[in-house]
């Protein structure tokens, strides 16, 4: 009797684990808009692959994304524009300043001259710092062309619970030569009402000019960038000391949510300025969970990092402290 119970309690732990396991590693792409998955587009625009600074904000139309409700949009990329008969870049090109940002958006239909206009809730920098793209990543050989790989990859994901999106690119630039991407002109059935674009010559741009809309691909997982999904169920909150401390440059913070909880994870200098969020305001099962810290972009120093946590009627607070040591 007792071997059947233990032979049926390592069965279904098995099966637990197996399942969280492949719930974490099912990443999925989404091309926006969907029915230019395998189709050209109408035109081309440069924003996302120019070689000066440019502001570029896509507003995408909820329509388009019913698939990711409730999961992590964790990169985007483009692909080469129908013309192309060579892969590119013809080797690395490093962009300085690098930044993307979601936030809910008005319809692509309402889309006002200032993009901060264009945001209707909170707006979360997903990327930031520089980016390599690497050489050939644009390749070519189909019709249309293949997306950019690698992707680029956000540093913490975005929790897409349904509604309009704005995607907002940000950077300075390059040494080398641009590649226009495949698009959609504004002339095209489509756009206006289910996306619309608009840009700005500039890293910090503010008036929106009417633009092409890129076609790209999304990527989403059902965790956040960076976290590891829980296999265990915890009994109590608890916000463990990060591992290795000191540490050059990355590091590891665990914690403990014994309730389906709205998790916020946010890492502080010694003057109280937020220098990253690592969980934004996401919804958690009850559970262990292990965040993956990089500090590449700070100075050494003592950094402090706090989590607040709401989930059944409960409330919690907890603050560590971390050295970064370069």
């Amino acid at each position: 009797m007792f071997k059947r119970y233990f032979l049926s309690l390592f069965i279904l732990t098995a099966f637990f684990a197996s399942s969280v396991k492949s719930q974490s590693n099912s990443d999925a792409t989404l091309v926006v808009p969907g029915a230019y998955a395998s189709t050209v587009g109408t035109a081309t625009f440069t924003g996302p692959t120019g070689n000066t600074a440019r502001t570029y904000q896509m507003l995408i139309n909820a329509n388009q994304l019913t698939a990711y409700i409730g999961t992590y949009i964790t990169s985007i990329t483009f692909r080469n524009l129908t013309s192309a008969t060579t892969a590119w870049p013809t080797a690395d090109i490093t962009v300085t300043n690098y930044d993307i940002y979601l936030a809910p958006g008005v319809p692509p239909a309402e889309r006002h001259t200032t993009f901060d206009s264009n945001i209707v809730g909170t707006k979360v920098q997903v990327r930031s710092g520089s980016y390599t793209f690497p050489a050939n990543c644009y390749g070519i050989g189909t019709a249309p062309h293949p997306f950019g790989n690698p992707p680029i990859n956000f540093n913490t994901g975005y929790l897409y619970t349904g509604g309009h999106l704005v995607i907002e690119i940000r950077h300075t630039g390059f040494t080398g030569t641009s590649r226009a991407n495949d698009a959609i002109s504004t002339s095209t059935p489509g756009y206006f009402s289910d996306f619309s674009a608009g840009w700005a010559g500039s890293y910090t741009g503010t008036t929106v000019t009417n633009g092409n809309f890129c076609i790209a691909q999304l990527t989403n997982s059902l965790v956040p960038v960076g976290v590891t999904a829980p296999t265990v169920l915890a009994n109590e909150f608890r916000l463990l000391q990060n591992y290795p401390n000191p540490f050059n440059p990355s590091t590891k913070i665990d914690y403990e949510i014994p309730y389906d909880s709205k998790v916020v994870l946010s890492v502080y200098d010694m003057l109280g300025k937020e220098v990253a969020t690592l969980v934004n305001n996401s919804l958690q099962r009850a559970g262990y969970y292990s965040v993956d810290f990089n500090a590449a972009n700070l100075t050494s120093g003592a950094y402090y990092y706090k989590i607040s946590a709401q989930g059944n009627g409960k409330n919690f607070t907890m603050t560590n402290k971390m050295i970064l040591i370069k």
